[in-house]
């Protein structure tokens, strides 16, 4: 006699929300990553070989490794395995896993590689202590950001700046345009949550998830997810095994203080 049937199990290959993992860039972890050079496809290699500014080419190849760990991590299949194609402005994607949704940054000393299933992703990490002054003008907020920016303590407008631009950023990268968005066009506001909220197009808004984030003393960053299958939810930092960082089990979520 048998018992009843039993639930068909969940697909373990492709994860229920987004993962964020990180790993550390510093010359003193250079043969760590060398040595996983080959894990790199030929094309790959070849772009690495016409970086010639050393920390540049350093945050690259982390990057890239970084990825097909996270992947693997993700779908268990050798890091050697993937595939990319290019997409719509350039944008690389999985040639052999459409479920899967990737996004990289790499800034001062940290590489992070956000892992979604399906939708659009968006990944972007800067260091608090980047110079924004610069920055503070039409083209990069819209009018009512600039005017509370500029109403801020001058001590604060950095970080405001920062919180702006990296969600901004995060967006773009998940659109697939990057650069070529509009910023000026484009405001985020804290809704009744804390979570941020996209103010720029109300139709679509309800279908964006934004977190925003301190992660340490030196770096803050932001995540944009475009998924109705997802619900904003906590995120904790990841690591893999083969590459460096200290500062995982961290849990991130939408409504962090910034």
């Amino acid at each position: 006699m048998t018992g009843p049937a039993s639930p068909p199990a969940k697909d373990a290959r492709v994860p229920a929300g987004p993962r964020l993992f990180l790993a550390e860039v510093d010359a003193a972890y250079d043969a760590v990553y060398e040595a996983q050079l080959g894990l790199l496809d030929e094309d790959e290699r070849a772009r690495l070989a016409r970086l010639r500014l050393v920390p540049v080419r350093r945050e690259a190849l982390a990057a890239r490794l970084l990825l097909r760990h996270a992947l693997s991590a993700c779908q268990p299949r050798p890091p050697q395995d993937w595939r990319y194609l290019r997409g719509v402005y350039g944008r690389p994607r999985v040639a052999d896993a459409p479920e899967l949704s990737f996004s990289l940054s790499h800034c001062a000393g940290l590489v992070g590689c956000l892992v979604a299933p399906g939708g659009r992703v968006g990944l972007d990490l800067e260091p608090c202590a980047r110079a924004t002054e610069e920055l503070w003008n039409a083209r990069t907020l819209a009018p009512q950001e600039l005017d509370e920016l500029l109403a801020q303590a001058p001590e604060r407008r950095d970080a405001a700046f920062l919180r702006s631009w990296t969600l901004k950023e995060a967006y773009a990268k998940a659109g697939g345009r990057g650069l070529r968005l509009p910023f000026d066009r484009i405001a985020f506001a804290r809704a009744g949550d804390g979570a941020p909220r996209l103010q720029r197009d109300r139709a679509e808004a309800p279908a964006w998830r934004f977190w925003s984030f301190r992660l340490d003393a030196a770096h803050v960053g932001a995540i944009a997810l475009r998924s109705r299958r997802v619900a904003a939810q906590a995120i904790a930092i990841e690591t893999v095994p083969a590459l460096p960082y200290r500062g995982a089990g961290r849990v991130l979520r939408p409504a962090d203080p910034f």
